[in-house]
């Protein structure tokens, strides 16, 4: 193909950032065949071919790179249920079978294993294992079922065609679990994953749904309620929850996959006995809830909507003339889920979803913030930690009530093992919603950030990475080389001062795949910090050091502060209290950093700090009687009380302090 693209299509086809684009470039990684206006333009081969290295896993250093949307495997969903036996099957398909496995495919493992879980309930004898074969060759009928498995197979005469039914996979035999979407399971674990993450579909494991379920059951009667997932995948929440439920008849869900939608309605009428094909095809419906929705307004929404999912340009046209939070920039589907879905509420409704925690405290998230605080009562937030496989990203269980009558605090707030309530005293901020600590922290939080003499370090800075060098094998040695240095890693600070560098590094700035300013590297005085950690540490350099991108780099420039005073505030208990309560982060980011409240001492008061800082960088012993001397004093420039005082004490006890 002579086709020629440019950068910005290329970036789009191999699923990575412009930045990384035009660093691969620079380094060799995609070759432009000439330049046009200054830009670079490629053959579509070219880049066909590298897509092609990518998606089958043979570049390791691209795939690093790359958009986690893209990757093309299929793989496991093992928290998804708990039934050892059926999750060793589809374990055994996808080592013995992986090269099979197609939409054709995956259709008609589906359909088997939904005639076997029938026949099972139902107490149908049949001969083997292989359903489908039977089925399709007219030597098995389960009644009501017909209809159900014949929408889940699609074209019976390609399936004939292209499928071998004798093949050994369709020998495979799951078992009916009562509690479990067996089918969902399958599904997820044999669908792409690349597609998956393209469409934010993260199916949710059962341990999940029971937790949201049980916490409806607490707060609301849910007899003769309309209860509807926007976004019901193949059904897990909901069959759940009917079985809870006097009659699932005012049970509605919807979703824009049809497989999935298939399987719920195929498990609903197992697990239910329901015959009544025009329920099943009125109650789960295959739409997009943005355009049409079964029924409405309802009374309990629950579910777990899309996590960065792909919304078409000409629909997102569309909801902004509705959603508030699509007419940002950059969209974020579950928030336009949340949006819609209070919509959709009647009033004194409730809604239940599992979403990423940092709905409550991101940036970008704020204005789905000021909708939940304008339309809703909060109930109850659970906050489950890294719930899904291959996400990593904290996830939270949101319950409100919508409601014109406002009532502050939230009664039930579960982390870990400990369950609290919020008072009505605490203020609902759209900048953060800080459930996770409780009133005592957060007073403290707030004496912290209001004391007098306080500004931040917004404005007042600089910040550099680490250098990325994109290929650490080929750049860092273990040996100091003529034009070496050394080059420093998170694991060589420590608070105040570093430790000696076992890496070296020829800093050529041009070979590296992403680099700082010179200057900034080789400035007078700067303090490097660990960014990856859940407390702070920072260490002074004034000997112009190089690190690696898991030591970034701070520049303080506070008129009239220096930089060790800085960093005294910074490795303080007062700042780790602020900052492990404010953000709950195993990453320290610059936007973390820029907020953190620093106390402004008078000239006096900064000498007696810097004295005190410059005998533990030069002390060769231990220094932790000279650390709680020093951050006794930071502690007393925030006027806390003696109770505050004592909190942050109790609070960072078991912590790390990374001293050297």
């Amino acid at each position: 193909d002579g086709a020629v693209i440019g950068l910005s299509e290329v970036c789009r086809l191999l699923s990575i950032s412009s930045a990384t684009g035009r660093n691969w470039v620079r380094l060799g990684k995609i070759t432009p065949i000439k330049e046009k206006g200054g830009e670079p333009l490629f053959l579509r081969s070219h880049i066909e071919e590298v897509l092609k290295t990518l998606s089958d896993g043979k570049s390791k250093a691209l795939n690093r790179r790359r958009n986690k949307k893209m990757v093309n495997k299929i793989s496991l969903y093992e928290t998804y249920i708990s039934h050892e036996g059926n999750i060793d099957v589809v374990n055994g398909i996808i080592e013995n079978y992986s090269g099979l496995i197609n939409p054709l495919m995956i259709r008609s493992i589906l359909a088997n294993f939904a005639l076997q879980l029938a026949c099972q309930k139902k107490q149908i004898k049949t001969q083997g294992k292989n359903l489908i074969a039977k089925y399709m060759g007219g030597g098995l009928c389960v009644p009501g079922f017909t209809q159900l498995v014949d929408d889940l197979i699609g074209d019976k005469g390609v399936v004939t065609d292209e499928i071998d039914l004798e093949l050994p996979v369709f020998e495979e035999q799951v078992k009916y679990i009562e509690d479990e979407d067996t089918l969902g399971f399958v599904y997820i674990s044999l669908s792409n994953l690349g597609q998956r993450k393209t469409k934010g579909a993260y199916y949710t494991p059962l341990s999940i749904v029971k937790k949201s379920v049980s916490h409806l059951r607490d707060l609301t009667d849910i007899q003769n309620k309309t209860i509807f997932d926007p976004c019901c995948g193949s059904g897990n929440f909901l069959l759940d929850i009917g079985k809870y439920m006097s009659t699932p008849r005012t049970i509605y869900g919807q979703d824009i996959d049809p497989i999935a939608i298939c399987l719920a309605r195929i498990s609903f009428a197992i697990k239910f006995d329901i015959a009544d094909l025009d329920f099943l095809y009125s109650h789960f419906v295959c739409a997009d809830t943005f355009d049409s929705w079964p029924v409405g307004p309802v009374d309990i929404i629950i579910g777990n909507p899309p996590w960065g999912g792909e919304i078409p340009r000409d629909q997102r046209k569309r909801l902004s003339a509705r959603l508030k939070t699509a007419k940002k920039r950059s969209i974020e589907t579950f928030s336009l889920f949340t949006e819609h879905a209070l919509g959709l509420l009647s009033d004194k409704g409730v809604l239940a979803f599992v979403l990423p925690e940092t709905i409550l405290n991101v940036k970008s998230h704020r204005e789905i913030r000021s909708i939940l605080i304008e339309k809703c009562n909060f109930k109850f937030i659970h906050y489950l930690g890294e719930a899904f496989s291959d996400v990593q990203c904290p996830s939270i269980i949101l319950g409100v009530e919508k409601s014109k009558r406002k009532v502050n605090g939230v009664p039930k707030i579960l982390v870990d093992d400990d369950c609290y309530s919020i008072s009505s005293n605490r203020q609902m901020s759209e900048e953060r919603l800080n459930f996770r600590v409780k009133d005592s922290v957060q007073d403290c939080l707030d004496s912290i950030e209001n004391a007098a003499g306080v500004t931040t370090l917004q404005d007042n800075a600089k910040f550099a990475l680490g250098i990325v060098t994109g290929d650490n094998a080929a750049h860092i040695s273990d040996i100091c080389h003529p034009g070496y240095e050394p080059v420093l890693r998170g694991s060589d600070i420590r608070k105040f001062r570093l430790i000696q560098s076992e890496k070296y590094i020829k800093f050529t700035p041009a070979k590296f795949q992403q680099v700082a300013p010179t200057e900034l590297y080789r400035a007078p005085e700067k303090l490097f910090y660990r960014f990856i950690c859940n407390a702070l540490v920072f260490a002074y350099d004034d000997r112009q050091m190089l690190s690696l991108n898991s030591c970034n780099i701070l520049i303080p420039e506070i008129p009239e502060v220096q930089v060790k005073y800085v960093m005294a505030i910074l490795n303080s208990r007062v700042a780790s209290f602020y900052f492990m309560n404010m953000f709950n982060s195993v990453k320290v980011l610059r936007s973390h950093i820029e907020q953190l409240p620093i106390y402004i001492g008078s000239e006096k008061e900064q000498q007696e700090v810097i004295n005190m800082v410059d005998k533990i960088i030069s002390s060769k012993r231990d220094v932790s009687a000279m650390y709680d001397q020093l951050d006794e004093y930071i502690i007393s420039l925030y006027r806390l009380t003696s109770k505050e005082q004592g909190l942050i004490l109790d609070n960072l006890s078991s912590h790390n302090l990374f001293l050297p």
